[in-house]
């Protein structure tokens, strides 16, 4: 079984995982590292070390950088870009997408913090068909982990991060032993957050008492893009933390 890991992300476990059960990967894609964006440096590095060639592309040039290599599943991870028809064909068997949600309920690429604002007690990751209908594909294998009180954006991104390496090593057995199983995603359950994040949608409605604004406020990343009000026209950020906490990336 060939494959082609797709990423834009810290997925350095997921990628490790497919190496260490036996997965030839063909090669490694990600964008162009830059400043800005350098989340997945330890994946090019992972790369290296085991001999994978890696591809870096612009969302213009990912078809003409792949287009002759040879493969059976492309893998995307995190993958910043929308793959066109013309990319996903390339894949001799099929390529599949790893979503950090419950799909069909929170598609697209800045769902995150919703799931907290609307105050959900679980979440999790979906392994399904990638398809130019972003995040609608048939849904393979689903896995969830439960969200307390005190999770912030920051950490429940980080416990569906804990399950991707595992899962797509469970997936790839399934799809080995002709096992593997494909669901419709249910439309009546589905929602999509698309928009990105800007700090005016930090801005909370200081007139509501805190008990009301308690998810929102912890959906709101307290270092890139923290809650805030204004008294006397001086913005006023808030931090949420408990003094004996010891989780990481918790309140």
């Amino acid at each position: 079984m060939d494959i082609v890991f797709f990423t834009g992300g810290a997925r350095k476990k997921a990628l490790l995982a497919l190496i260490q059960n036996g997965i030839n990967i063909v090669a490694v894609v990600c964008p162009r590292p830059s400043k800005a964006n350098s989340r997945f440096l330890d994946v090019i590095i992972t790369a290296h070390e085991y001999g994978i060639p890696v591809i870096t592309v612009t969302k213009d040039t990912i078809y003409e950088s792949i287009k002759s290599l040879k493969f059976d599943v492309l893998v995307s991870c995190g993958f910043s870009y929308i793959m066109n028809e013309q990319i996903i064909k390339c894949a001799r068997i099929l390529a599949i997408n790893v979503h950090p949600t419950l799909l069909p309920k929170y598609r697209g690429f800045r769902s995150g913090p919703y799931i907290l604002i609307n105050g959900e007690t679980r979440s999790g990751v979906t392994i399904h068909e990638l398809t130019t209908d972003m995040d609608r594909g048939d849904i393979f294998l689903q896995r969830d982990f439960q969200i307390s009180p005190f999770d912030t954006t920051k950490s429940v991104f980080r416990k569906a991060q804990e399950l991707e390496p595992q899962m797509l090593v469970d997936f790839f057995n399934f799809l080995k032993s002709g096992s593997l199983q494909r669901t419709p995603q249910d439309e009546s359950n589905a929602s999509a957050y698309n928009n990105i994040r800007t700090p005016k949608d930090s801005l909370v409605d200081a007139n509501k008492s805190l008990f009301e604004l308690y998810n929102f406020i912890r959906s709101c990343d307290s270092n890139d893009y923290p809650a805030y009000f204004y008294v006397e026209n001086e913005k006023v950020c808030i931090k949420l933390w408990r003094p004996n906490n010891q989780e990481q990336d918790t309140i």
